[in-house]
């Protein structure tokens, strides 16, 4: 795509837009139909050349940009039109919408598997907070209301778990005199592309981290558990089955269903929907969810006698797996009870459980960019014209570990 035809097309719509009386605010509508473009697919930040948008969307870039590059080549004085501050919103408004766009998609990896372990918790409180557990259905209803008499007060039985306090993580990304003279869009997407796999990775060894039990952050009425324990700690979601065949997802099947509610003795009203693994189980476990036959008898007996049927296990399961689940469990060994210290160890480590309703993942806000102003010190002392802030604050956090079972596959 000719990246001049973009800016000289950004700069007729934002004329048009001006002389639209309907339009309220001409710079902000170009950016929105930016962003929707850019949402859709429509275009790429690659399709953009930032010294392109700084001619057309800068008030006298042209002159601007003509008097940079006579002073690169000959020395002299800088001239700045007027004195006056230049106009320059919505440039840094789209180059945030470009970095934007980059970070956000280098955010999601194919090989991050963090996001589809946890449901997403919107917040408003930064520090740690209380929040509903997750209750099994209480049979209040089993006496009958006699003519007349009162209803009975239903669904007052607390659960309050505590969530820790979000944590912020994020950078600034300068576009610098240098930058916009040479045209060097390219590098700026790749900066943003590294920082978006960067914050990314960041997020998912976070998640991970809580998910494997290595950092144990559930506490319900105020008193913290390991999220995977035995029975001595109330319940018993650590199992021990190496995962080979149909029964051994049995066997944490059985662990998972005969878990109950703490306080009314009822089971909590879930299956298990996914197996969590590292890359070298996951051949394993795909294959053993997706066996079309099961073949069970001796086969040394005279007559061999075997019985055939479809695959046993009564419920669909995912399998999610990649290679950092194995290195936060080398990463995290002895936290938490993990015996996972070396690559052997950590491969035979899986999880079974429903981990949507297990973990959460508390979000002040997602992830997000934002200008400086332009026209300050930054812009004369160090050439930097515009600097794009992008950052996301949020944290994992353990609902209810009775949804999830850890198996150290060593039996």
């Amino acid at each position: 795509m000719n990246t001049e035809v973009e800016g000289k097309r950004l700069r007729s719509m934002l004329e048009s837009a001006k002389r639209d009386r309907r339009i309220e605010n001409a710079n902000e509508w170009l950016v929105d139909n930016v962003t929707q473009a850019l949402e859709s697919k429509v275009v790429t930040p690659d399709d953009f050349s930032l010294r392109d948008l700084f001619v057309n969307l800068v008030e006298d870039g042209q002159s601007r940009l003509y008097s940079w590059d006579r002073t690169r080549r000959r020395g002299g004085h800088i001239v700045t039109e007027a004195a006056h501050a230049v106009d320059a919103a919505t440039f840094a408004s789209i180059s945030g919408q470009l970095v934007f766009s980059a970070v956000q998609d280098s955010m999601v990896q194919d090989e991050f598997i963090g996001d589809r372990l946890v449901s997403n918790f919107p917040s408003q409180f930064q520090n740690a907070e209380l929040i509903p557990g997750i209750t099994a259905a209480s049979d209040e209803f089993a006496a009958e209301i006699s003519e007349g008499d009162p209803y009975p007060l239903v669904g007052i039985q607390a659960e309050d778990i505590t969530i820790p306090r979000a944590e912020k993580h994020g950078g600034i990304l300068p576009i610098t005199r240098e930058a916009i003279l040479a045209d060097r869009t390219g590098v700026l997407i790749e900066r943003a592309r590294t920082v978006g796999r960067g914050l990314g990775l960041r997020k998912e060894k976070d998640i991970l981290d809580v998910v494997i039990g290595g950092v144990n952050p559930y506490i319900r009425k105020g008193e913290a558990r390991n999220t995977y324990a035995n029975a001595g700690m109330g319940f018993d979601n650590l199992g021990v089955a190496q995962l080979i065949d149909f029964t051994d997802i049995r066997e944490l099947a059985e662990l998972f269903y005969a878990i109950r509610e703490p306080n009314i003795n009822e089971p909590l009203g879930f299956s298990p929907t996914t197996i969590v693994c590292g890359k070298n189980l996951s051949w394993q476990a795909r294959a053993v969810i997706r066996d079309t036959q099961i073949r069970e008898g001796d086969t040394t007996a005279a007559p061999s006698i075997q019985a055939v049927g479809p695959n046993r296990i009564p419920f669909n399961l995912a399998v999610l797996a990649n290679e950092f689940f194995i290195d936060r469990l080398i990463a995290n060994t002895t936290l938490g009870g993990l015996t996972s210290g070396n690559r052997a160890l950590a491969n035979a480590h899986w999880l079974l459980g429903n981990p949507k309703a297990a973990f959460l993942w508390k979000e002040i806000w997602a992830l997000a960019t934002e200008e400086a102003p332009s026209n300050n010190e930054e812009q004369f002392m160090r050439d930097i014209w515009f600097r794009i802030k992008v950052g996301y604050k949020g944290v994992p956090a353990v609902r209810e570990p009775r949804l999830m079972i850890r198996s150290d596959g060593t039996a």
